[in-house]
């Protein structure tokens, strides 16, 4: 089995997390982050940033991210290097459905808890264990 490396990028706004769903996947446990497969010649965080602007419309500048881990699949030798966006502007979601993705938005952890790929959901516990979203009050 050919070993990989993909890379996502994890876009926190107002407490809420920008999820994916792919085309054609139940609407249940398959969300995910915009992520994709690390091109040659390519860095890591390229691709994270190309793929959350292919899949969503959402342009991150570097300046506003950073690198926070990486999630080994199970059962798999592919593996994801994620990073933590925060953007310092405002973003205004103009998804439009495409090859990979059919719905994109902005969830909360309990909203999104119940539809993201499961080993995404150790990494969004996380995020709000490590207080890097503010907990809703």
């Amino acid at each position: 089995m050919r070993s990989y490396l993909s890379a996502g990028l994890i876009v926190v706004q107002s407490n809420k997390i920008l999820l994916v769903h792919p085309k054609n996947a139940s609407w249940w446990g398959t969300y995910s982050i915009p992520k994709g497969i690390v091109e040659p010649g390519e860095s890591p965080w390229d691709t994270a940033i190309r793929e959350t602007e292919e899949e969503t419309g959402v342009r991150i500048e570097k300046r506003d991210s950073f690198c926070a881990g990486q999630i080994h699949y199970p059962n798999s030798k592919k593996s994801v290097l994620y990073f933590l966006a925060y953007p310092k502007e405002y973003i205004e979601l103009n998804f439009k459905p495409n090859d990979e993705v059919d719905w994109a938005g902005f969830l909360s952890k309990n909203d999104a808890l119940p539809r993201i790929y499961p080993p995404l959901k150790e990494v969004l516990h996380y995020i709000y264990e490590m207080k890097r979203i503010k907990k809703p009050k």
